[in-house]
């Protein structure tokens, strides 16, 4: 007996200790990336901060490694190079981003080092195609009614995919979860607004930032970037139509002048066209006549 009570006593004791020890408030780094839409070749900033600010920490960077035999922990995560040391900076410059990517970053201090938790992940996207890794939507617009059944399919160099979404609350998913994954496609009749895009065991896909609406009203845009000089035709669907006639466009909440009926032309593309737009069904049923907004994003003819 006196045994059993020594080692429940003794079990007791290091819980204390245990909890004692998480007690201490492990710090957990926030990681911010800027610009989080990238063309091909920007630069990004990595930034991770740690409250309360104090000195004496070094930074480590992580780059995300999509995990394909894990159903629960999508990424592991690799050192940037040159990163075992850490930097003194808390914030590290990526040169010449060219595909959707994920980061972690953590800190650390002491001899030996105490490090900090590690940040959540944050991803840096691109629209941009990758020719190893491609994603199509469809119906190929980036808004949807709530009611609509969407199919995310996967193309490239890979023999297994699976479609990711991050959702406006920031929490990663994947298909599984709210869809069905068959093959290199995943459909779903319950698509929630956020940025969907493939990745395998090498590669991340261009990246699509889908609005779903609730309302009668969404803007019909392309999915994928608008290359400098080419011309693109946005339109208003109604929930009930196939096409809006009697339409106002809007960039950036001012309404553009536009003489044709039902749809904005526009004929070569520059980077000022850039923007985000929405249209506005002026005999679509009182107040859901207007669209949600989506981002135009236009590329230089030269990138690839």
């Amino acid at each position: 007996m006196g045994h059993t009570l020594f080692g429940a006593l003794g079990l007791f004791s290091l819980n204390i200790l245990l909890y004692c020890g998480h007690a201490q408030d492990v710090p957990q780094p926030v990681l911010t990336v800027s610009p989080s839409w990238t063309s091909p070749g920007d630069s990004v900033t990595l930034t991770c901060s740690v409250e309360p600010p104090s000195a004496g920490w070094r930074f480590f960077w992580y780059k995300a490694v999509p995990d394909m035999s894990s159903t629960y922990n999508y990424y592991t995560f690799k050192l940037l190079a040159g990163g075992t040391t850490g930097t003194e900076q808390d914030s590290y410059i990526l040169h010449g981003q060219t595909h959707t990517a994920g980061y972690k970053c953590r800190a650390g201090r002491g001899d030996p080092v105490s490090y900090t938790q590690y940040s959540g992940v944050k991803f840096v996207w691109s629209g941009g195609v990758n020719p190893a890794a491609s994603l199509t939507v469809s119906p190929h617009r980036l808004q949807h009614f709530s009611t609509e059944s969407l199919s995310l399919i996967c193309e490239g160099n890979s023999t297994e995919w699976r479609v990711m979404k991050v959702d406006e609350d920031g929490y990663v998913s994947s298909c599984s979860y709210w869809g069905e994954m068959t093959g290199s496609t995943c459909n779903t009749t319950r698509a929630s607004s956020g940025v969907y895009w493939c990745e395998s065991e090498t590669q991340f896909s261009n990246a699509a930032n889908i609005t779903i609406h609730r309302g009668d009203v969404i803007l019909v845009s392309p999915v994928r970037p608008v290359t400098e000089g080419h011309s693109v035709t946005l339109g208003c669907k109604l929930r009930t139509e196939n096409l809006l006639y009697n339409v106002d466009f809007y960039k950036n909440n001012t309404l553009i002048p536009n003489p044709a009926r039902g749809e904005l032309l526009i004929s070569a593309v520059t980077k000022s066209d850039e923007g985000f737009y929405k249209c506005r069904g002026r005999k679509s049923p009182q107040g859901l006549e207007t669209s949600a907004e989506s981002w135009l994003s236009v590329k230089c003819e030269y990138e690839f």
